[in-house]
């Protein structure tokens, strides 16, 4: 997969191409990881490896530098950098009437309370989500909701991603060139 051009050129003109980041700080420090093509170009692999390690960090709530956090994990990985970025504001003031009751409410089921005490709580009082005594069931919550949606990302992307040549990422036997005949 490509990206468009106008896209090419704001990563360029942004600092953020392989040729500008050739010789930076980053370069000098992260070495040549940083210009791995793994990183820039949206493949399958790549992709995957982006949501599997973005996802769970962007369900953290609360998570100062979760756009650093993720950029980090994606050079380790190898994972794809701007949709592991990317992935980072999934998480954010519009999001959070869902994002934090749904981690709540999964770590109150991890604690072992009932679906339906958890869920008339949830209701009648929503602004508990932010007080001291639920932040052990929001972030156990948010670990596994992360875990989760982490592992189900990389699942999708890895098995649906639709390769033009119809193979899956398997290395293709060599077939030699057919033999030139001369006139």
């Amino acid at each position: 997969m490509k990206l468009p051009m106008w896209t090419l050129r704001w990563l360029h003109r942004s600092r953020l191409s392989r040729s500008r980041l050739k010789g930076t700080f980053l370069h000098s420090w992260l070495g040549d990881r940083i210009l791995s093509k793994d990183l820039w170009r949206p493949t399958p692999e790549s992709l995957a490896r982006a949501w599997l390690v973005g996802f769970p960090i962007t369900m953290m709530p609360f998570l100062p530098a979760q756009s650093l956090l993720a950029a980090v994990a994606a050079l380790l990985l190898r994972g794809n950098l701007p949709l592991a970025i990317a992935l980072q504001y999934l998480s954010n003031p519009f999001t959070a009437p869902v994002h934090l009751p749904a981690c709540y409410f999964v770590g109150e089921l991890l604690r072992g309370h009932s679906p339906v005490a958890v869920w008339r709580h949830l209701q009648s009082t929503p602004m508990d989500l932010l007080t001291g005594g639920s932040v052990a069931s929001l972030y156990s919550g948010a670990f596994a909701l992360g875990i989760l949606g982490g592992s189900l990302g990389y699942a999708l992307i890895r098995n649906l991603w639709k390769h033009p040549d119809g193979s899956r990422s398997k290395a293709r036997p060599h077939q030699p060139a057919p033999p030139r005949r001369h006139p």
